[in-house]
């Protein structure tokens, strides 16, 4: 019997994702599907998860592909697993594309084309639509902002503002914001939303 082995948060589950399982399900006679667990995700800096470890289990479940489900909780959890199970496929996203070349030591790594205009993050920016997000101030503590927010979905930070036009100028530039500002009414007509990112006294 040969057993086939892939991971994945399915959050939303979408055609993707079952276009996925059902041609890792063709490689082999059985097929084991690893869930990420809230932590996990968490520990790895994916925060964006909308549904719970249990609905994203169930959903695996109902697609009828998956013979075993199991939870990834922890990093080097897939050799110990496929150790653990015999498997002799692992199968993952062409996305992750030589990523998890380690495990050909353990069995065949297989990367499968992803299933084109459909993905999680499109799912969850229709639900929730974008907010645009302005940033006063550009020292340090701003920087450190937008780096953070790259791991939010539906936040887009697009402008700065700031007194000097020459800093928020090199601001917006070196994070490759659309615009930057110097007078403050002006830059609250462009955005939804303000991180205050300025000393508390000023």
């Amino acid at each position: 019997m040969k057993t086939v082995i892939t991971y994945g948060t399915f959050d939303l589950l979408h055609t993707g994702h079952v276009n996925l399982l059902r041609r890792a399900r063709k490689l082999g006679d059985r097929l084991i599907v690893g869930v990420t667990t809230d932590s996990y995700d968490q520990s790895r800096g994916k925060l964006n998860v909308m549904e719970s470890l249990e609905e994203r289990m169930e959903n695996v479940r109902k697609t009828g592909l998956a013979d075993l489900i199991i939870k990834e909780e922890l990093e080097g959890q897939k050799i110990h697993d496929i150790r653990k199970y015999g498997a002799d496929v692992f199968v993952i996203g062409s996305d992750w594309s030589g990523k998890f070349d380690y495990l050909r030591e353990y069995c065949e790594v297989v990367y499968l084309e992803r299933t084109k205009g459909v993905s999680s993050t499109d799912l969850r920016s229709a639900r929730n639509p974008i907010v645009y997000m302005g940033i006063a101030g550009y020292g340090r503590i701003a920087g450190r902002f937008l780096r953070e927010s790259k791991y939010v979905s539906n936040i887009e930070i697009t402008a700065v503002f700031g007194r000097n036009k020459e800093k928020a100028r090199r601001f917006a530039e070196s994070h490759a914001l659309l615009e930057y500002y110097t007078e403050y009414e002006q830059f609250l007509d462009r955005v939804h939303a303000v991180y205050i990112a300025v000393p508390h006294h000023l």
